[in-house]
C-alpha cells in the first residue's frame, strides 16, 4: 500500500472515530450533532467545524460568566440594601423608644445584641483561639517528585496523554 493510500486510510479511520465521539459527546442533542457533521466529508473539514464550534462555546462561557457574575453583584446590592432598610427600622424604633411595632407585613422587635469579637491584628492572636485544619494535598510537588524520579507510597505517574494547541487567526 502507497504513503499516500496508507495517510488516507488513516483520515478516513480517524473520521469515522471522530463522528462517533462527537455523537458520544452530544448525548442525544441532535441540533449539535447536525451543525457539527452536516456537509463534512473530510477530517479537516470536520475539524474546522469542530474549532469553530469551540469558540462559540468559549464565547458563550464567557457570557455566561460576566451574567452570573452581574447576577451575583446585583444579589450583593439587594443584601446590603435589605441590611441598610433594617439598620433604618432599627435606628427608628431606638429614637422612638419603642421595643416593637406590629404591622399587617410583620411584627418587628428591637433587641440588644451579644457583644462579639473585633479582628484588629489577626497576627497577635495566640494559637489556642485558631482551629487546626485538614490537611491539603500539595498535587503539584507531588508530581514534581515523581517525575524526579521518585517513588511516594500510594502514587504513581500517570502516562500523561496528548492535547492540541489552537492559535486563532
Amino acid at each position: 500500500m502507497s504513503d499516500v493510500m496508507h495517510s488516507a486510510s488513516r483520515a478516513v479511520e480517524a473520521m469515522k472515530v471522530l463522528r462517533e465521539q462527537i455523537a458520544d459527546m452530544a448525548e442525544g442533542d441532535e441540533e449539535f450533532i447536525r451543525d457539527t457533521l452536516e456537509g463534512e466529508t473530510d477530517l479537516e473539514g470536520l475539524v474546522r467545524s469542530l474549532l469553530a464550534s469551540i469558540g462559540e462555546d468559549e464565547a458563550h462561557e464567557a457570557g455566561l460568566k460576566t451574567y452570573i457574575d452581574e447576577m451575583k453583584a446585583r444579589k450583593d446590592r439587594f443584601g446590603k440594601r435589605a441590611d441598610a432598610k433594617r439598620a433604618l427600622i432599627a435606628n427608628a424604633l431606638e429614637i422612638a423608644g419603642q421595643k416593637k411595632i406590629e404591622t399587617d407585613i410583620a411584627t418587628v422587635t428591637l433587641s440588644a445584641v451579644r457583644p462579639k469579637a473585633v479582628i484588629t491584628e489577626e497576627a497577635e492572636i495566640p494559637s489556642g483561639f485558631w482551629k487546626a485544619q485538614a490537611p491539603k494535598l500539595d498535587l503539584a510537588a507531588l508530581t514534581a517528585a515523581l517525575r524526579e524520579g521518585n517513588e511516594i507510597p500510594g502514587v504513581t505517574l500517570g502516562n500523561g496523554g496528548t492535547t492540541i494547541t489552537i492559535r486563532k487567526r
